[in-house]
């Protein structure tokens, strides 16, 4: 298996990186030195976040739910930087709030469309342009001495898809997101065995509320009783994550730091059981 030494500035792909944590996730891989894809069915959006980079950027649009988007989202990558290093699938959408017989079918579809679905088609492209990529290493003499370690054989990929405390335990009216968040993490175990001898790794990152447009969105349709929960008052921190907080767990999943770890969930609850 042929392999490269990584000279160049590596590539991150991030979906719903218009807003809240893929934003953060983009600037923050721009800061660590990555050339940045930033994908947002919102294409304005998309190209504010390229406008905060300090690295080479493209802004594209893309439908998480379409094949034909997603596939053309990846070309788009690597017509203009070759190669995708590290994925971020952070699109997501909270959807409505409602009990099981309740919730509208066509709801349920969409949530799980752009959350499930969206993250298993990114995984399907963005896995199948990772397997045509030579293999990278990064720093041969970190791991001149461990020859079996995969960061020293080199690695053509890694991957982070955003699920949530919710795909961790069941929560009342939100039967879908809850569903959705949960097959997140399915897909992402499967993904990280089928993949692991091919050189990428597949993780999973597990936020508990954070500062962003769509908690905000969330918090006005609960009932008044139970939004003191989601708030400040809910976690032994005092506070909700911030953004920026969620972005360096997930650059910290796609670095060298931890080339063991694939097949992983990450839980960033602020202490919160």
């Amino acid at each position: 298996m042929a392999t490269s030494t990584n000279t160049r500035k590596p590539v991150a792909l991030v979906t719903g990186g218009g807003s809240g944590i893929g934003r953060a996730t983009a600037v923050r891989f721009a800061e660590l030195g990555y050339s940045c894809v930033v994908a947002d069915i919102d294409e304005q959006s998309a190209k504010e976040t390229l406008g905060m980079l300090q690295t080479p950027g493209i802004a594209v649009q893309v439908d998480v739910t379409m094949a034909t988007s997603v596939e053309a989202m990846v070309t788009a990558a690597v017509q203009r930087f070759g190669r995708i290093d590290c994925a971020f699938n952070g699109a997501g959408t909270e959807g409505s709030y409602a009990k099981i017989v309740d919730y509208p079918e066509e709801e349920y579809d969409r949530v799980m469309g752009v959350n499930a679905k969206g993250v298993w088609l990114c995984l399907k492209y963005e896995i199948a342009q990772m397997l045509q990529q030579e293999p990278v290493v990064s720093d041969p003499a970190r791991w001149a001495d461990k020859p079996d370690v995969c960061r020293f054989r080199g690695v053509r990929g890694s991957i982070v898809s955003a699920s949530s405390v919710n795909g961790l335990r069941g929560v009342q009216c939100l039967s879908p997101y809850c569903a959705s968040k949960w097959a997140i993490l399915g897909i992402t175990e499967t993904a990280a065995v089928e993949y692991a001898k091919d050189g990428i790794r597949v993780n999973a990152v597990c936020p508990a509320g954070t500062a962003t447009p769509m908690l905000d969105r969330f918090c006005e349709m609960l009932p008044l009783h139970l939004r003191g929960r989601e708030g400040p008052k809910g976690y032994p921190l005092g506070r909700v994550a911030a953004p920026e907080e969620i972005a360096e767990a997930v650059c910290w999943l796609c670095s060298d730091a931890c080339p063991f770890t694939t097949g992983e969930h990450l839980k960033i609850l602020g202490g919160r059981m």
